[in-house]
């Protein structure tokens, strides 16, 4: 008996999912049925209205992007059945938890991103990187070559190098400072 009270609702066949980062929005009470689309990466910003068409005497539900241009998505006889398709977009909408932006769509946009297919600037970043890898051999071999001046060795008669009395455990401890030099050497020392 309460069921009679209340006013039903007009069942509408308009349906709205959000699929791959895309809106699917099934019209098929517009004028002209329609099943239409819209990449959800594209449109972060848009709005998607009804308006009513004096001059024909239908209500249009449009679709507004950012740059101010307007795209007509479907036109219906009466406003009950456009606003029915708004509210079957903003339901998908509502309900997409996280499949308005896809997962592989980020990778896409980023590896795109970081392409360049332009022959020439291909060109300039692979001299850019030879040269910054010669400049950095270059730089090893300078430090190396500091690096071998700087640690005190002495030619032996025979030609070889031999370590010097500083770093030998027989350096003098009285004359030698910074120098490890065991107990007994240092007992030993005049």
């Amino acid at each position: 008996m309460i069921l009679n009270l209340k006013a039903k609702k007009p069942q509408s066949g308009a349906s709205a999912s959000v699929v791959d980062g895309k809106l699917i929005l099934s019209l098929p009470e517009a004028i002209s049925p329609i099943v239409w689309q819209m990449d959800l990466a594209h449109a972060k910003a848009s709005a998607l209205e009804v308006l009513q068409n004096e001059d024909a005497g239908h209500y249009t539900l449009k679709l507004k992007t950012p740059k101010g241009e307007t795209v007509e998505v479907a036109s219906f006889d009466e406003r009950a059945q456009a606003v029915a398709g708004l509210m079957a977009a903003s339901g998908a909408l509502e309900n997409a938890h996280g499949q308005i932006r896809p997962a592989s769509a980020d990778n896409v946009v980023h590896t795109a991103s970081n392409t360049n297919t332009n022959p020439a600037q291909v060109k300039k970043n692979s001299r850019r990187k030879l040269l910054t890898g010669i400049l950095a051999l270059i730089v090893l071999f300078i430090l190396f070559t500091i690096w071998s001046a700087v640690i005190p060795q002495q030619v032996s008669t025979d030609g070889s190098f031999a370590p010097t009395a500083a770093t030998s455990g027989n350096a003098n401890p009285q004359t030698s400072s910074g120098v490890p030099v065991s107990a007994d050497a240092f007992l030993r020392s005049p």
